[in-house]
């Protein structure tokens, strides 16, 4: 199920992405995800953050959009992009994961697509602090196709508060300092008390700005898609269904 947020987002250098996070980059990464990447859309491989073994958080590849480790198949990825943190925990497609493989996505920030009269304008939300994001996801690994282990993600999803609401019902939980980026991928940190994370930023945290329409194609990447736009109607005219 497509929640319908976040359908796009961006990492433009995940070196310094990694390093905002106290992580470290695996020497396995393969060279595309360390390329500045500002329209990343479903299914492609992205970094994302999690502990290691020995409890170290490091920056590994995974694909985005979930496929749960019991699918038949993985034609359900594109639709898993993102889970509504209210029911993480109950779902199939994800409780596992809630309880046992959570991580991190680092971002620069992310797009939404509020109807603006009889056309979707993109709107770019990032940090106003011009920090990064820390978006709480989920991970699994599906055993069954012909190239070995499949590991996947997604993005998990709250009720917007005033602010986001301009142009969406939802918003990416995001984790806004050290010690929620902590709470959230310790293996000890009680079920309550992630629960009560999943929740949209305090107001005032967010930038948000409209972007080209450039955006609006997967084969447009690069930086002048974040540079100023004025379009004709900038002002979003209520919350929307995202364009994904």
């Amino acid at each position: 199920m497509n929640v319908g947020m976040c359908g796009r987002f961006v990492q433009k250098d995940l070196k310094d992405l990694a390093a905002a996070f106290d992580a470290r980059l695996r020497p396995d990464l393969p060279p595309p995800l360390l390329a500045p990447r500002c329209n990343i859309a479903p299914t492609a491989e992205i970094g994302i953050i999690g502990l290691d073994r020995a409890g170290v958080r490091s920056v590994t590849g995974m694909r985005w959009g979930l496929v749960p480790s019991w699918a038949e198949d993985m034609t359900g990825a594109a639709r898993l992009i993102n889970a509504r943190s209210e029911s993480a925990a109950d779902k199939p497609s994800f409780r596992e994961a809630w309880q046992k493989r959570r991580a991190i996505i680092p971002a620069d920030g992310f797009y939404e697509w509020p109807q603006t009269g009889d056309r979707k304008q993109p709107w770019y939300i990032s940090r106003a602090d011009g920090r990064p994001l820390g978006l709480a996801a989920l991970w699994d690994v599906w055993r069954r196709g012909p190239d070995g282990p499949l590991f996947t993600c997604c993005i998990l999803t709250a009720p917007a508060n005033d602010e986001m609401a301009r142009i969406h019902d939802r918003t990416p939980v995001m984790l806004m300092d050290e010690a929620a980026v902590q709470r959230w991928l310790s293996p000890d940190t009680p079920e309550s008390a992630r629960h009560a994370m999943m929740q949209a930023p305090a107001p005032g945290s967010l930038r948000l700005r409209p972007v080209t329409p450039l955006v609006n194609a997967v084969r447009h990447d690069g930086p002048d898609l974040l540079a100023p736009y004025e379009p004709a109607t900038a002002a979003p005219a209520g919350a929307a269904g995202s364009l994904l």
